[in-house]
């Protein structure tokens, strides 16, 4: 017995003792002819993600181990003294703060806004194809013309907000010009903005929902809210997850509203985020700080960010989501 052990051991088995193990078929020409014709359709895609996701996320990631020098770039290797730098400036932190600030209320709220729209709009009202079109019209209206008219709605003497709010007798919001205000104005403005986008979706989502369903929920007896919760939304769970992830890795990357709606970070610059921090850093709104190593080491950590998040949506939320 023991010898047999020290056999096994060795690899010195009997061949009524070794391991069976499957034969490997050569693979045809027409596997491998297969093979290269899917390759090469996919080629297209992989030199445009190359060109314009990899190779410049691999750039930035090299040029924030570096401090910029516009005579002999990328300049002086200086490893990571960029990121200690970032990590020990209160505007970062401010800047974050701001940003998550905004995505946490922004995200959700939309969301809601759009299922809650998306809803009403597939209850078949008259003049429905306007009323699709007047919230979808939000969405592709150009975002700069868009945030110059919210500034006039934004006004504190003649703006039309304000206006509203006095007929309920509350006093005139100072929103461009209170920090107290500034980010509460960008949200608002970007929930007017994305709404419509996200409910036209969700709309498609719930017309394509087949009726035996809610004709299985009516004989069940089941309420017009019960039926709304329990087939409806779990239904729509495909779209809902999409527009949840566009919705939050796009709220990481809000700069244009804040700049063109304040001319700058806002007062005491407490509507400032994450990329407008990085343009900032860079020199590509104040000449006088021109940090492209440090706006390059802010951007490779804000993709850190929206990575992490974005993997944690797809392992939570992807279990509740039913494509059949």
């Amino acid at each position: 017995m023991k010898k047999r052990l020290e056999a096994r051991k060795k690899g010195g088995l009997r061949p009524a003792e070794r391991a069976v193990r499957p034969l490997r078929l050569p693979r045809d020409r027409e596997f491998w002819r297969e093979s290269m014709a899917a390759y090469g359709y996919l080629l297209p895609a992989f030199l445009i993600l190359g060109a314009f996701v990899f190779y410049p996320f691999f750039s930035a990631f090299r040029l924030s181990l570096f401090k910029w020098s516009s005579l002999k770039p990328p300049g002086t290797f200086i490893g990571l003294d960029n990121y200690r730098y970032i990590f020990g400036d209160k505007y970062f932190w401010k800047a974050m703060g701001h940003t998550f600030y905004y995505v946490g209320i922004t995200v959700p709220v939309t969301l809601i806004l759009a299922i809650l729209v998306a809803t009403l709009l597939n209850k078949g009202l008259r003049l429905l194809s306007f009323a699709r079109t007047s919230f979808f019209l939000s969405y592709i209206s150009p975002i700069v013309a868009m945030v110059m008219v919210w500034r006039w709605m934004y006004n504190t003497d003649y703006g039309l907000i304000n206006y509203f709010l006095s007929l309920f007798h509350v006093d005139a919001v100072a929103w461009l010009n209170d920090p107290r205000w500034s980010l509460p104005a960008v949200i608002i403005l970007s929930i007017w903005h994305y709404v419509g986008y996200q409910a036209i979706i969700l709309l498609a989502g719930m017309q394509g929902i087949e009726q035996q369903y809610y004709d299985a929920a009516k004989v069940d007896g089941a309420s017009g809210f019960q039926t709304w919760r329990r087939v409806t939304v779990p239904l729509l769970s495909p779209q809902i997850f999409f527009v949840f992830v566009i919705s939050l890795i796009g709220s990481f990357k809000v700069f244009t509203e804040v700049n063109v709606l304040f001319n700058g970070p806002g007062p005491l610059r407490s509507a400032e985020t994450l990329v407008y921090y990085i343009i900032r850093s860079a020199g590509r709104i104040d000449n006088a700080t021109n940090h492209t190593g440090r706006a390059a080491a802010a951007s490779v950590i804000l993709f850190g960010i929206i990575f992490i998040f974005t993997m944690i949506q797809l392992t939570l939320t992807q279990k509740r989501v039913h494509y059949d």
